[in-house]
């Protein structure tokens, strides 16, 4: 018989980092249903999941952000998201210009050149 892995937990940290992320996501997701046609999944998550997460983001916020060194947190995790996502975008913008460059150089030099 195989062993089993013993799932690594999560730390409270990383649970509402997935939950602001789910939440944040929400519009998208209804939006990405809807456009594919499953209208009912999208009323689903819209309707029901929707609002269970903003709850548990809401819980997430009062019990973690509490007093003045939660207010600190708070910042301080608003700041690391916000960079992380400049990053991000750095790097996908790298890419696309990466990819549009090797489609230049596959073309070759017009015929004006």
């Amino acid at each position: 018989m195989a062993e089993k892995k013993k799932k690594k937990k999560r730390t409270a940290a990383e649970m509402h980092r997935t939950v602001q992320d789910q939440v944040q996501a929400l519009p998208y997701a209804v939006s990405h249903l809807e456009k594919e046609g499953k209208r009912t999944q999208a009323f689903i998550v819209k309707y029901l999941t929707g609002p269970v997460l903003r709850f548990i983001n809401k819980l997430m916020n009062r019990t973690r952000y509490k007093g003045p060194e939660g207010q600190k947190r708070k910042q301080s995790e608003q700041m690391k998201r916000h960079l992380e996502q400049r990053q991000k975008a750095v790097e996908y913008m790298q890419g696309e210009l990466r990819k549009a460059q090797k489609r230049q150089t596959k073309r070759g030099p017009g015929p004006g050149r």
